[in-house]
Parts: structure tokens; C-alpha cells; sequence
């Protein structure tokens, strides 16, 4: 009986020992499978984000339990977002790297090529700052972007939460108001002017949500407003006029419209003053890429000079014309 007991003994010990190795291993394998390591990882295609991520807090909180969701811009995107290599990463500013790696982390899982989503449904950043999340099948293709970019790769996993893979540099939202966005961009001075003479200030700075194609100060200089003071002393309501047709209710990023758009290329948006704008896909090799905008009085497609700029009530795409309703 006591030798019974004593083989008893020793194979619970035995067991007991082996549990414990198992979940020591089970437990080193969920630390070095964290998030941090999987981007440290995967220098080829995330050093540039890595970089930034070094340079800030997110890192040690990428290493903790989690659940988390990072937005990861491949090195292709931080390139074409005009940081030309890590180093480059490495000698931005404190407060701007914070703000960038901050804005593309969420808190819990989101699985986003399997999450039913509206489209440009808000999800929130780690510091509680807006995403716009559009699912969208093209041409039987399951299409996610985020605050209109391209989501390349979907949930690479982690122990403790997924990466999904960006292809452009998401904006952090600095501006609440579209009002102040317009003013704080020194391209958009004539703009913010026009605005302020037509009294439309009041219209960007509530809370409907707007879409506004923003001439430039160029164009505005070609569409026969050659100084701040011509704009000032411009007809009220003509200069409304003017500015109706640069905007809409609704918000809608540059790639919203490749999505939504058929196999013409070209679909018909409606502006604030009931006219239509003509908006044309824009095909770099096989791939649509950005659009062009017409309005009956201009003779071809104006360029998009600088899209998305993302505000709380609205979205801003800068065009290098006038778009004019008529000749």
C-alpha cells in the first residue's frame, strides 16, 4: 500500500511539473508573440513605423495584454507621406510621431474584412480620436478602407490583438471644425476669406457633416479674385453662389468614389446648390488612383492637389481650380 501511495505521489509531482513547463512555454511564446514583436519583426515592410513607434509610449503598451488593432502604413506608404527612409522617421517631431502612431491604434480586435460596416462607420483611435471604416465589394472583391485608404492586408495576428496593413499614412483629425481646418491651411486663405464674405463660416463650423472641393489661393487668383481685397469687396451673393458648388452634405473621401462609381469611370455628385459636378476616375496603370472634378463651366477635369484632409464635421479635398457652373 505504501509503495501504491508513493507512485501516486509521484506521478501527480510529475504531472504537476509537466503543466508548469507547459504554461511557462505557453506563457514565453504569448510575450514574444505580442504585437511589438510581430512589427519588430517585419522590418522589410514596417521599419519606417517601427521607427516612430520606438520614439513613443505605444511601444510598451503594444507589449502588455492588449486586445489592440494597429493600422500598420507599409514603408511604401511612409515613403509616398515624404519620409524618404527610418531615419527620416527617426528626426520628426516628438509631438507629431505621438499624434501619427497614436492615430493608428484602436483598443479590442476588428476584424475588418469580416465586420459588417457602413459605409464610413466610426470606429475610435486608442485616444479616442475618429476613423471612418468603409467594407465595400468591387467587382466581387471585399474592398476596407480607412478614412479613405486601402487596407492591403488583413488580420495579422498577434497574442495580443491584429495588424492590418495600410497602403498611405493615415492623418490624425487635428481640427474639429472644417472652418478651422480651411483657415489653418495657408493654401486655402483666399478661401477662408470667400467663405467669411459669402457667410458661410457658420455653415462649416456646425454640426452637419460637409464634403468641400477647396480652390486654392492659385485658383482663385485665375478665377478672377487677384488679391484678398478683390474677394472682400466681391458681390456676397455671388461669391455664394460660387462656393455652393464646391460643397455637399455627406462625407466622402477620394476612394469612396472609385468604390461607388460603375465601369463608366464617371458618376455625377450633387452640390449644395442642387447643380450636379461631373467626377472622373483617375487610372494609374490597372488601378484607379484618385478623381478629377468638372463643373459645367470648366473645360476639362480638375486634379485633386490634396485629398482627405480630415475634420471633425467633414473631409476637404484641395483642387487647383475653380469649379464654376458656368462658362
Amino acid at each position: 500500500m505504501k509503495q501504491l501511495l508513493y507512485f501516486s505521489f509521484l506521478l501527480l509531482f510529475l504531472q504537476a511539473c509537466s503543466k508548469s513547463h507547459d504554461d511557462k512555454a505557453a506563457g514565453t511564446a504569448d510575450v514574444t508573440n505580442r504585437l511589438n514583436f510581430i512589427i519588430d519583426d517585419n522590418l522589410f515592410n514596417f521599419s519606417a513605423f517601427n521607427a516612430g513607434l520606438g520614439r513613443t509610449s505605444y511601444r510598451v503598451a503594444l507589449a502588455g495584454p492588449g486586445p489592440y488593432t494597429v493600422l500598420v502604413p507599409d514603408n511604401n506608404a511612409f515613403m509616398s507621406a515624404g519620409y524618404a527612409n527610418d531615419q527620416a522617421v527617426l528626426t520628426e517631431s516628438a509631438d507629431v510621431l505621438d499624434n501619427m502612431i497614436g492615430y493608428h491604434i484602436t483598443n479590442g480586435t476588428w476584424e475588418l474584412d469580416k465586420l459588417p460596416f457602413a459605409f464610413n462607420q466610426e470606429i475610435e483611435s486608442i485616444g479616442g480620436a475618429k476613423l471612418y471604416v468603409t467594407r465595400w465589394v468591387r467587382n466581387g472583391d471585399t474592398v476596407v478602407t480607412i478614412n479613405g485608404t486601402r487596407v492591403l492586408s488583413y488580420n495579422l495576428q498577434a497574442s495580443n490583438g491584429l495588424i492590418q496593413v495600410l497602403n498611405a499614412v493615415l492623418q490624425p483629425l487635428v481640427h474639429q471644425k472644417l472652418t478651422d481646418a480651411i483657415a489653418a491651411d495657408p493654401q486655402l486663405t483666399y478661401f477662408n476669406v470667400a467663405l467669411q464674405r459669402a457667410g458661410m463660416k457658420g455653415l462649416l463650423a456646425g454640426d452637419p457633416v460637409y464634403t468641400v472641393f477647396a480652390p486654392n489661393n492659385a485658383a482663385f487668383v485665375a478665377a478672377g479674385f487677384p488679391s484678398i481685397d478683390s474677394i472682400n469687396g466681391a458681390d456676397s451673393a455671388g461669391l455664394r453662389s460660387l462656393l455652393e458648388y464646391t460643397m455637399f452634405p455627406g462625407r466622402k473621401f477620394v476612394y469612396d468614389y472609385i468604390l461607388t462609381t460603375g465601369v463608366t469611370g464617371i458618376t455625377q455628385q450633387a452640390m449644395l446648390n442642387g447643380d450636379n459636378i461631373t467626377v472622373t476616375l483617375v487610372k494609374t496603370g490597372v488601378d484607379y488612383t484618385g478623381i478629377t472634378v468638372k463643373g459645367v463651366g470648366n473645360a476639362a477635369g480638375i486634379p485633386i492637389q490634396k485629398a482627405n484632409v480630415l475634420a471633425g464635421n467633414g473631409v476637404v479635398h484641395i483642387t487647383s481650380q475653380v469649379i464654376r457652373e458656368n462658362q
